[in-house]
Parts: structure tokens; sequence; C-alpha cells
């Protein structure tokens, strides 16, 4: 790490070191900016390092689908531009319908998808079979929306990869150290504090997944920002190719570049802490509507006090000081579920799970953009655990906007001051 003096200025600074975080880093460093990124843990060891790796436009909030399309474009040339590889593979989202109330809603999306452009497919019964020939007959599947643009990547080899090659136009990271606070000057960004040190920069970007709200809470902005405690797990290589990323009722799935199938329930715990009371009306409408899907647990203080480290870290996982672990009743109902519909997945042994901290906002569209009370400031958060996919054009958007250019895509449906 360069010696830091506090008389040097950055042209931005970034708070962050998921994908939205070293992608903004990448593209502001390849545009001859001067960028300095602070990341608290190590690269991508919150969710951008641990979700399921899906890369899709299926099935999103309607606002998010332009976003998405255009990451889509970005993604099927990364690999090249970053010169790593990222386990890309655009093999297709397949939505499995069960019900006839499924089948209208996949309609009713995909009739709002077709006027963007996008290539989403509904399939019938048999054809639903036949492009998943392991699919169970007896599962009652009636049909399915099948994306074939849509696609998969390693999630915490391309959060890596975007700050690797950021480093290799110049960026600057200090990791392990946590910003403590945003500064401002008469009404704008003009550094972080770290460690007891002030870093100026002519910008800063608050991408810090769940702890942006706290930051940037003193600045005047209401960002009512929650957790969800998401489990994914980790098979043994499977006998054969499964190419699409598949979303059964409850369980999403896709094969790793490893042959490994990794596996999630949607949803996940809210894990509760302080800022669950002052955030509790902005949430009891999606709780009573998705019980299931996120449970309180009201234990996660007592397990925080309790546990002194976090779990071993895995190999192919970054560490975090955060304790997240694994909800084994998650695990079991993912694998239950992927043997239901495919039966050739039943006997599969779990060779390795953990956890993240997904951050989420009550209207689970992210909050992107700039802050009007607080010039020069810039804002990527709350992607409510569908942000790796967008990750790579967020990360441009955010180097356009702090160049002063108009933005490839509109963001204004994610303005982080639209919750007052």
């Amino acid at each position: 790490m360069k010696s830091t003096n506090n008389t040097e200025h950055w042209d931005v600074i970034i708070v962050g070191g998921g994908i939205m975080g070293c992608s903004a880093a990448f593209y502001a460093a390849r545009a001859g900016l001067r960028v300095l990124l602070f990341e608290r843990d190590t690269a991508g060891s919150a969710q951008s390092g641990r979700n399921l790796g899906f890369v899709r436009q299926q099935g999103r909030d309607v606002r998010e689908v332009p976003l998405a399309m255009a990451a889509i474009r970005l993604w099927q040339d990364l690999e090249q531009d970053l010169g790593r590889d990222l386990g890309w593979l655009q093999g297709g989202n397949i939505a499995l319908a069960t019900s006839g109330a499924d089948m209208e809603t996949q309609e009713a999306w995909q009739k709002d998808a077709q006027g963007y452009g996008l290539d989403t497919q509904l399939l019938g019964k048999a054809e639903t079979h036949a492009t998943l020939p392991g699919l169970a007959p007896e599962a009652g599947v009636m049909g399915a929306m099948f994306t074939a643009s849509d696609g998969r990547a390693e999630p915490a080899r391309a959060t890596r990869a975007f700050l690797e090659a950021a480093i290799d136009h110049g960026a600057e990271v200090i990791a392990g150290q946590l910003v403590s606070k945003l500064d401002t000057t008469a009404g704008r960004a003009t550094g972080v504090w770290s460690a007891g040190r002030l870093y100026r920069a002519k910008a800063v970007i608050c991408a810090a997944g769940a702890k942006s709200a706290a930051l940037l809470r003193p600045l005047g902005l209401t960002l009512p920002q929650e957790v969800i405690r998401a489990t994914v797990a980790k098979t043994e290589p499977l006998k054969a190719a499964f190419e699409h990323c598949v979303s059964c009722p409850m369980t999403g799935m896709r094969q790793a570049a490893d042959g490994s199938l990794h596996l999630s329930v949607a949803g996940g715990e809210y894990d509760v802490r302080p800022d669950s009371l002052r955030y509790a009306s902005w949430y009891m409408k999606v709780r009573k509507e998705q019980p299931d899907a996120s449970r309180i647990n009201y234990l996660s203080p007592l397990r925080a006090l309790l546990s002194r480290t976090a779990p071993p870290p895995l190999a192919d996982i970054p560490p975090t000081r955060d304790c997240v672990p694994p909800n084994p009743a998650r695990i079991d109902q993912a694998l239950t579920e992927a043997a239901r519909f495919f039966p050739a997945f039943a006997n599969l042994r779990v060779r390795a799970s953990w956890a993240g901290y997904i951050d989420t906002l009550p209207d689970m569209i992210p909050a992107i953009g700039t802050v009007s009370k607080t010039g020069g400031l810039l804002v990527a958060t709350g992607f409510s655990g569908h942000g790796f996919g967008l990750g790579p054009m967020v990360g441009s958007i955010l180097a356009q906007v702090i160049q002063g250019q108009q933005p490839d895509i509109d963001i204004g449906h994610f303005s982080p001051e639209r919750f007052g």
C-alpha cells in the first residue's frame, strides 16, 4: 500500500470493494481518473462474492430491465476487457411454472419485457421438458419462462478481476481498514475518514453494501436499509453439464465452473440489529406477504456476542470479519426441492456452504445516483439480492457520472433520495 498523507487528493474515493465499487474503480481508472478504493475486509467478502452467480435480465422489476440488458452486453466481452477468466457462460435462465397462477405471472412479465426487446420466451410443458431433459415428469411443471441471453459467472472471481484490472490501470486500494465517516465541506463530499485520517477527493462513491445507510445517515439521507442473511450450498461435481440457470418455486441453481452445483433458497433470515427497529415500519408489508422467505431471527444479537470469530473461509469465498453462518434448514430445503424436480440430484453430497448479507430496500430496487443535497456524492447500494449481474453496468454508469457525462442508461427510478 502506498504511503498516504493528508494533503494528497484523489479524483474519486470509493467506499466498498464489492462488484459495484470494484467495477466503478476499473472504469474510472481506465478513463484516467485517480482512484482510491477502501474495503474493510477483502474484495467480494460481502454478498458480491457469496451470491448464487446468476447474471439475469429475466424476472426483474421492469424498472431494472434496461439496466440488466445493458449489463449483459458488457458481460459478453468482460473476460476480454479485463483479461481474466470470470467463469462466464451465456447458457440462459429458466424459471419453472407449477400452477396456472405462475403461468399468468410469467405471461404478464414476458409481455412487459417484449416492450424492451428482451428475448424472453414462454415454454409449454413439452418444450420445458425438452429443454431440461432431467426434469421429473411427476414434478408438476406446466411450463416455464426462458431467456436465452441470460448467463452466469463466478461471483468472487469476477469481483476480484475488476479490482485487479483497476489496479492495473493505476487505482490504489486500502484493504482491511474501515471508513468511519464521509467528509463534507460547504455541502459537498470532500473525502472520507479512516483510522483517524482524512483522505481527500473531488468525489465520493458510497458502495458499502449493508453499511451504506449508517455512513449516509449523518448527511441527512434517509435510506431504510435492511439486511437478509442468504445461504448458498455447493455440492460435489455433477456427472454431466447443466448449462442453464434454473429457478424452481423456491430454489435457484446453477452449475459452477468446477462442475459443482450451487443452490440457494430465495429469501433468508432477517438478523435483528439496531437499525431493525429504526426501519421496521418500512418492511411490515414485505414480511407479512412473504413470511417464509424472510424469517426474523431475534437471537442474532446474542449470536454476535457469543461468536468471537467468523466461520472459517473457504478457498474460493473471500473472508469477512462478520459472523455470517449458513442456515442448515435452508440447505435441506434447497436439496429437497432440487431432488424433487431433478431426480439425478437426489444423492448429491454437499461439500461446502456459506452465507452472506443481502442489503435490501423496501421497494426491492437499488439506490443508484447522485445526492442533490451533497454535491460530489454518489450512491450504489440496496441491490436486494439481485445486484451481481448489474454490477459492471452500474460501475460504468458511476464512472460516467463522475466524469460529468450523461449515463448510457436512465437511472432516475433509482434515486437514493426517493425515501425522503
